[in-house]
């Protein structure tokens, strides 16, 4: 029998003998097909199961369904033949109330904001240029490798970065941020980014920690969540001192860029330019003035004098902002030399492994035969054995 026609009994057996049925459950990811068909998980406390919900089908429901809905279906179980997966197709959909996921996300939240934790009024403020910042993520993630390329694209190189890894999924993930957060009061950084990359509602609730959220809400140092897509929302957004809509997005709120603060200089330049020109202007107006004065007292030779001390003075001024100017070219100079440095470092670590065993890191003195590890590096992860 070839696997086609066996996927296409299989389909006949569950269409004759499960045809109406109906089914309970919550929505953990949906997706809103083009062509108009709804694909969505259902599940409950134990399992899950992939749903569908044709066009011909879903015209007649409502309101859209999202995560964390609870649904009463009522439909017929089959099998895609090509991919041989068991699904369940709704003919009908009627929403009860809110999952459980959206429930304790809502009474967490309603519990904190009554005791103060989002008070817009506590929220630290963020340094302008900051010199030192902490990125809390998973160190193999995607996230962390578009911020990195990001921080590298703005050529901003006064500043120091500390990459401290932590679980981002799981149940054992917020204890993992509160232990990398508690790492970084070991140093004194100007702000630290909680961050993860786009998942269900499920991959990102561990975000919706308590004992996590009021960690954040105690540390001195300003916290910037950036967790998740834009329309997702998580506890450590309202409890942080800033919300980023993407990792990405808090790498633009953070850093300026080498071509901002090249701007920033010019106008300096120009305004400063602008005063001395008007110093000058107000301080000859005076001088002439008063030698129109003199030369009714016979005090011609000692204003002439006064005059040449005042364009003395207007020279030595022009030599101070000769020397300003030139000392900001210096400074750009240097940044262009750091910039050169870090690609270099970059360029040489790209090909570094780094070895891990069950998602932690292990020395390869520790590996022995049969183990399986990760091979990670800054752009790539690949499974190893060891013979």
């Amino acid at each position: 029998m070839k696997v086609s026609e066996l996927n296409l009994k299989a389909k006949s057996l569950l269409e004759i003998h499960l045809d109406d049925i109906e089914l309970s459950g919550e929505i953990s990811k949906i997706t809103i097909h083009s062509s108009g068909h709804w694909y969505f998980d259902l599940k409950d406390e134990k399992s899950s199961i992939a749903c569908i919900m044709f066009k011909g089908h879903n015209q007649f429901v409502e309101t859209k369904p999202k995560a964390g809905d609870m649904l009463d279906l009522r439909g017929y179980v089959s099998l895609y033949e090509t991919s041989g997966r068991y699904q369940f197709i709704a003919k009908s959909m009627q929403r009860t109330n809110f999952g459980d996921l959206e429930a304790k996300f809502l009474a967490l939240k309603d519990k904190l904001e009554k005791e103060g934790l989002f008070d817009q009024k506590i929220k630290k403020s963020i340094k302008k240029y900051p010199e030192k910042i902490a990125i809390i993520t998973s160190v193999t993630s995607a996230a962390l490798q578009d911020m990195l390329k990001l921080i590298e694209n703005k050529e901003y190189n006064f500043c120091k970065i500390s990459v401290f890894n932590a679980l981002t999924q799981g149940q054992s993930a917020p204890s993992s941020l509160i232990e990398a957060l508690e790492k970084t009061k070991k140093d004194n950084f100007d702000v630290i980014v909680l961050a993860r990359g786009g998942g269900s509602r499920e991959d990102l609730f561990c975000f919706n920690d308590e004992e996590l959220a009021r960690y954040i809400f105690s540390l001195d140092t300003p916290i910037v969540s950036a967790i998740g897509h834009e329309i997702d929302y998580v506890i450590s957004d309202f409890v942080a001192d800033i919300r980023a809509p993407t990792p990405s997005a808090a790498i633009d709120m953070i850093f300026p860029s080498k071509m901002t603060m090249m701007q920033i200089l010019d106008e300096i330049e120009t305004k400063l330019k602008a005063q001395i020109l008007i110093f000058f202007k107000i301080y000859e107006n005076k001088v002439d003035f008063l030698c129109n004065l003199a030369k009714a007292r016979s005090l011609e030779n000692i204003f002439s004098l006064k005059k040449q001390q005042l364009f003395a003075t207007k020279k030595q001024l022009d030599y101070l902002v000769k020397m300003k100017v030139l000392n900001y070219d210096n400074r750009l100079t240097n940044i262009q030399k750091l910039l050169s440095q870090h690609e270099y470092f970059f360029e040489k670590s790209k090909n570094l492994i780094n070895l891990q065993k069950n998602g932690k890191n292990i020395s390869l003195k520790e590996l022995k035969k049969g183990d399986v590890v990760e091979l990670c590096s800054i752009d790539e992860n690949k499974e190893a054995k060891i013979l």
